[in-house]
């Protein structure tokens, strides 16, 4: 279980593991989305964005 603060300003860092997990770098962005029972989904958005594009092009 990994565990994320908060801040004041609304902006949380997300642990190494999920970092690592997702593939996420400095500078990508990171997709939230709520099922529709409330659990939220992260996804790397820039990877979504990378294999929608590639895939456009095949």
């Amino acid at each position: 279980m990994n565990l994320a603060k908060v801040s004041a300003n609304g902006q949380l860092t997300l642990p190494v593991e999920i970092r690592r997990a997702l593939g996420v770098h400095a500078g990508d962005k990171v997709l939230f989305m709520q099922k529709p029972d409330g659990e939220v989904v992260v996804s790397n958005a820039s990877a979504i964005s990378f294999a929608e594009t590639n895939k456009d092009t095949n």
